[in-house]
């Protein structure tokens, strides 16, 4: 809008002035305004395209959030990565407490990241403690 308006009153001095080197100027202006958010939508979409983690998200606070859960005795492979503005997902390798009820730690973890980051696509892997997934040992 603010283009829009930069133009038309380009258009205007021109026509009752007769300064036609006022329409360079405006151009100028106008590509020096758009510039920065250039920048900025690019960078954005570039973190969407490369399904990085949401600047509006610190990966060490959801890890944090997660572990604080009752039943969670460690986690690992843990992604968030958005593949919209809107649309954040998240998987994660949860390891059970003794005698932790694997449904009802699936259900909080869940309702952890809905409540406190928004996240609603979450899938959780859980596994008992000591267990193996794809071969590696677990870590915590």
């Amino acid at each position: 809008m603010i283009g829009s308006i930069g133009v038309i009153a380009g258009a205007v001095a021109i026509r009752f002035t007769g300064w036609t080197w006022i329409d360079p100027v405006v151009a100028v202006a106008i590509g020096l305004w758009v510039l920065p958010r250039t920048g900025i939508l690019l960078r954005d979409t570039a973190n969407v395209l490369l399904e990085g983690v949401p600047s509006s998200l610190r990966l060490t606070e959801v890890r944090t959030a997660i572990a604080a859960v009752p039943g969670v005795a460690g986690l690992h492979d843990l992604h968030v990565w958005s593949m919209s503005n809107d649309d954040v997902s998240c998987t994660v390798h949860v390891t059970l407490a003794a005698g932790a009820d694997a449904d009802a730690v699936r259900q909080g973890v869940t309702a952890t990241l809905d409540d406190r980051f928004g996240i609603e696509h979450v899938t959780v892997q859980t596994e008992r403690s000591g267990a193996a997934c794809d071969g590696h040992e677990v870590h915590a």
